[in-house]
């Protein structure tokens, strides 16, 4: 479909008449880009510009755009039937299929899984099922959650709490007090290297001790910090987590609902380390993003204790939508596709060529630093002077002109957080099409930094 500017004109009056965006701020919505469809990484929109998707439009269109396999999946499931009711004594057959392929597909020491229909969803019920957990045990003190600073964890009340991105918290408030963030300590001699933003594993045990370790439930971290600006952990760090939590009896959270399914190279991303969550997190790429889904997966100690209930210690959580039979079907058929096209291995190839080339063509750059990815996963900052490390005032606006540039002038979508751009192209992204994102990154920054 290709529109006039009339009938353009027309939808973008209706849009700010009656759409309220995520993150809605109205000035940011007077010439939108509207999407009418995509084919690969590649999106177009309304007027026929095409894009490349370098963001798998927010991190979850994995297996990219245009998969009549997954519209026949989802198709062949609604003619069946066209929706089951999950709770007590009732399943369906997709859904424990999906289930029983994600638990192989996790890490070793998984066992159950609750779906949701987004990463909020999974991240609120994670923390509740960690407080639920510490019930059965008999240490109901143990209430509170850690997470981190940069970190984003979703939008609900509880998980916008989690975020550790102030600006996510204005207005809001007052916010969950057992929610807490980590912080770097006063006078703390750390002997370990510290992650891409600066932060160290001990800063966790500081934030245990702080709060005292019969209060704490659980910690909650995402292998890469993605929203927040994709910043990536030093080697050690993440086998340095697992064994704080182990000495104070603190479950861990894995956040993956960006890094699971592949994007880093592996089906979930603490593989790469050896390290296994309590509970993990997922959403986003499991159904690639063609129909909502999420889910947090738990251990087998917490699928025993939850299979295990005292009559009057009903697991009383529940969504409407848990467990549907179209977005588990869904879901069933595009884990098929990463299996069959080798999606994770071309992950890895793809994003170790993203990785090279950034640094090739940016590495030196006066106004870059801070060069980071792992798998298919990037970031970079913006500086007003790499040698000095001086940064932009907030008032330049860096981030949000070189996107701009980047997608009007070199025809590539992604997404900026302050100072920093970030990518996360689709899993079946071409070596071409890795190299055009980073020539047109590269001409885009060259551009809009040349005054």
């Amino acid at each position: 479909m290709t529109i006039d500017e009339q009938t353009y004109a027309q939808y973008v009056h209706e849009d700010l008449a009656h759409l309220l965006h995520p993150q809605y701020y109205a000035p940011d919505h007077q010439a939108p880009v509207i999407f009418d469809h995509g084919e690969g990484v590649w999106l177009t929109d309304v007027k026929g510009k095409r894009y490349i998707d370098a963001l798998s439009s927010l991190w979850n269109v994995a297996v990219g755009h245009g998969r009549g396999e997954l519209a026949d999946a989802a198709a062949e499931q609604i003619r069946k039937v066209a929706f089951t009711n999950n709770y007590v004594g009732f399943s369906n057959v997709p859904a424990i299929q999906l289930a029983a392929k994600v638990v192989s597909l996790a890490y070793d020491n998984m066992a159950a899984v609750f779906f949701t229909n987004s990463g909020s969803e999974s991240n609120e019920g994670a923390f509740k099922t960690a407080r639920f957990y510490w019930n059965l045990q008999g240490r109901p003190s143990k209430v509170k959650l850690i997470a981190r600073e940069r970190a984003y964890h979703g939008g609900t009340l509880a998980t916008s709490a989690m975020t550790g991105l102030p600006v996510f918290w204005k207005y809001f408030g007052p916010l969950d007090p057992n929610i807490v963030h980590t912080k770097k300590p006063d006078n703390l001699e750390c002997d370990c290297e510290p992650n891409s933003d600066g932060e160290c594993a001990h800063w966790l045990e500081a934030a245990i001790l702080r709060e005292g370790p019969d209060t704490v439930a659980a910690f909650i971290a995402e292998p890469v910090k993605g929203a927040g600006g994709v910043w990536t952990p030093a080697d050690g760090y993440f086998e340095r987590i697992r064994e704080i939590c182990d000495r104070y009896d603190v479950l861990f959270i894995a956040d993956e609902v960006i890094t699971g399914f592949g994007r880093t190279g592996y089906w979930f991303a603490l593989e790469r380390w050896g390290v296994q969550p309590d509970i993990l997190s997922i959403a986003k790429a499991i159904t690639s993003g063609y129909i909502p889904m999420g889910a947090f997966i738990v251990s087998k100690p917490i699928a025993e204790a939850l299979h295990d209930l005292p009559p009057d210690a009903r697991f009383m959580h529940a969504y409407t939508n848990s467990a549907h039979p179209t977005a588990s079907a869904v879901g069933l058929r595009n884990l098929k596709i990463m299996e069959d096209e080798r999606l994770l291995e071309n992950a890895a190839a793809m994003g170790a060529r993203m990785g090279d080339a950034f640094e090739q063509a940016l590495g030196k750059h006066a106004h870059v630093t801070n060069l980071r990815h792992l798998g298919l996963i990037a970031g970079l900052t913006l500086v007003k002077d790499a040698a000095t490390g001086e940064a932009y005032a907030a008032s330049d606006g860096i981030g949000g002109r070189v996107a701009r540039h980047l997608r009007e002038e070199g025809g590539v979508i992604t997404r900026f957080v302050g100072d920093n751009i970030v990518f996360a192209p689709p899993l079946i992204v071409s070596a071409a099409e890795v190299d055009q994102i980073v020539e047109a990154t590269a001409r885009a920054i060259a551009a809009v930094t040349a005054g």
